[in-house]
Order: structure tokens, then sequence, then C-alpha cells
């Protein structure tokens, strides 16, 4: 069965949630992040560089370098995240705008579609990755 959410989208989620949740916002090394976060460095660069593009994330070269949350916490949406990521998904094909169905005037099924996926981009829209942190101690010890 193939994810709504797939793997990198979920990544990126966790890596904004992480990189929120910090007390000390100085940049962390990108392989201590992957680490941390059980994701493969190569995977963990590619998802911070997008993000990086969209200005989520900024970056720091260099022996201090790593990567840091540049977006408010508290203003970015797990939506906001998805469509950095390059997330443009529907519950259905038959509510896509270029779609067309002769039952569509008197559809249950395409309304009850419509409606599941305006609640779901909804609470995307609104839940704040502020509200998702992970913190150090929320970690497995041993792996900082």
């Amino acid at each position: 069965m193939t994810s709504f959410i797939k793997r990198e989208y979920d990544y990126a989620i966790r890596i904004c949630a992480y990189l929120a949740g910090r007390e000390d916002t100085s940049p962390v090394p990108l392989p201590i992040v992957a680490k941390l976060l059980y994701i493969s460095k190569p995977f963990a660069t590619k998802i911070v560089h997008q993000l990086k593009n969209s200005g989520i994330t900024g970056a720091v070269q260099g022996k201090a370098g790593g990567v840091f949350l540049k977006a408010d916490p508290t203003k970015l949406s797990l939506f906001s995240i998805l469509e950095a990521m390059g997330f443009n998904s529907t519950l259905n094909e038959c509510i896509k705008a270029h779609h067309h169905c002769p039952l569509i005037k008197f559809c249950q099924i395409h309304e009850f579609f419509v409606e599941a996926e305006s609640e779901l981009f909804s609470r995307f829209k609104t839940k704040m990755i502020s509200e998702l942190v992970i913190r150090d101690q929320d970690l497995a010890p041993g792996l900082l």
C-alpha cells in the first residue's frame, strides 16, 4: 500500500520538530541530527537541503556549523513543511480539479472525500511544529 505521507515528509517534520525543541539554538551538525532521529545521513542531507531552499531551515558551514530552524516554530505549520517537501497529494482522484465525472452532481462518495480532505488539510495547516517538538531528553539516552 502506498503511503499518503511519504517517509521523507515524515522525516522532514521530525527534523523540524527536533530543531524547534532545542533549548540551544546554535546550529546542530547534520550527522548528529541524522543519528538522533535514525535517518541516514544522505537522506537527512537531501531533506535539509529542500527545507533550506524553502527558508524553513538554515545552515552554517565549517567547524561550528550545522543546521538550525530558520522559521518561527509557532508559525510553521505541518502543511508548510509538507509543501516545502513537494507534497501535492489528494485523497481521491475524483476531487482533483481537472477530473470530470458525470456522477459528481449527486455523488455522496465525492462529497465525503471533499469533506475528509478539507478537514485533514485544515488540521495540517493549523498544527504548528511548536506543538510537536522533540527534545534531546525525549531521545534515547546515550545517543547525545
